[in-house]
């Protein structure tokens, strides 16, 4: 899977900018505030249809202007693909090969990426919450069945929240019409369950490796699924929300169920959210990152592209070295810097640079 060109119109601060990518690495170098991050998201925004640093796309859209216009040529599944994504303050409308997409699930899929940003940090530091958003969105991109699951637990979850709000001003017993909500969502439920356990379990042999290929010292990094059950079984399941239902009234909320499951993160078999030191946690999340790609390779044939927003500068010359060295141009990458110094020439010598040096203008 490849970008070999992107073309951006009215996009941060770009007027119109067309750039030729290399199948292997791509180093954006350049002072703040030039525009190295603009491309990264813009990448990202064909990938998605949506950005990793905002949710308004007012933001995006240059100032004086009424719309945005993301453009790139992708190689995918053995095929070229023209890839088009307009934004105006209202909404996003996405094309491929010049015909429009109506729905995004017909659209991601066509340009899978894995990225980096500083923000990441929270995976291993953050909520549970962060952590679930990361297991949804990595595996939605590669299992199409999984976002179907999720998205129908979502519907049914609020559904029974509303119908709990109902019932605590009736009877606040609970009833058949709870109970056949109830059916369907354990159904589900199982089905997430059975699909995040294997993922997680995949991507923690993966994570070790790379850890250590990383780090290049004898830590141990595991990964561990944290189910809200212990005993995957339908009827147990049921029981639970019939145990439940009182305290599920008093809050007006669903307490049990996948959407507060966690993934706990170790080190050296410690919570890496309290004992992690600051390079430790970078290593861990870059290690995650990079861990996908050989997942998702698995599961849909190619490898995704790599986006690495301003990693470099928090890595060590010899880390520096050993990341680019496991990339080692089998993947399509771009990375974001200031400046290449500390990295030995051999690994960066067959990779394009790119300098960027733009005023930024919002």
């Amino acid at each position: 899977m490849l970008i070999n060109n992107l073309e951006l119109s009215h996009f941060r601060n770009y007027d119109h900018f067309f750039i030729e990518f290399d199948k292997g690495i791509n180093i954006l170098i350049g002072g703040n505030a030039q525009g190295k991050t603009n491309i990264i998201e813009a990448i990202y925004l064909l990938s998605v249809c949506r950005s990793f640093r905002t949710h308004i796309n007012d933001q995006m859209i240059q100032f004086d202007y009424n719309f945005a216009k993301v453009k790139g040529n992708i190689y995918s599944n053995q095929r070229n693909h023209q890839a088009e994504l307009v934004l105006s303050k209202e909404n996003k409308k996405a094309k491929i090969d010049g015909k429009d997409v109506l729905k995004i699930s017909e659209y991601v899929g066509y340009l899978n990426v894995v990225v980096f940003v500083p923000d990441d940090l929270s995976l291993v530091k953050g909520s549970p919450s962060t952590r679930r958003k990361f297991i949804d969105l990595e595996l939605s991109k590669i299992s199409p069945i999984y976002a179907f699951y999720l998205a129908k637990y979502n519907r049914l979850l609020k559904e029974r929240n509303q119908y709990l709000k109902l019932l605590s001003k009736k009877n606040g017993k609970y009833d058949d019409y709870l109970e056949t909500i109830d059916e369907q969502m354990v159904d589900v439920q199982l089905k997430v369950i059975e699909k995040r356990e294997n993922f997680i379990e995949r991507l923690s042999k993966n994570v070790k490796d790379v850890y250590k290929s990383i780090a290049d010292n004898e830590e141990y990094v595991d990964l561990h699924y944290l189910c809200f059950i212990k005993k995957k079984d339908k009827e147990e399941l049921l029981k639970l929300y019939k145990k439940e239902f009182s305290r599920d009234l008093k809050y007006l909320s669903t307490t049990h169920g996948i959407h507060k499951e966690d993934m706990k993160i170790m080190i050296d078999r410690k919570s890496a959210h309290q004992y992690a030191s600051q390079g430790q946690q970078r290593t861990i999340v870059l290690s995650i990152k990079i861990a996908l790609l050989e997942l998702i390779k698995e599961e849909i044939g190619e490898y995704p592209i790599l986006l690495l927003d301003d990693v470099l500068s928090e890595l060590d010359d010899q880390r520096k070295t050993k990341l680019l060295d496991i990339l080692n141009n089998r993947i399509q990458t771009f990375i974001t810097t200031t400046s290449i110094d500390g990295i030995e020439h051999h690994v960066i010598k067959e990779a394009k640079k790119i300098n960027i040096n733009r005023k930024e203008k919002q």
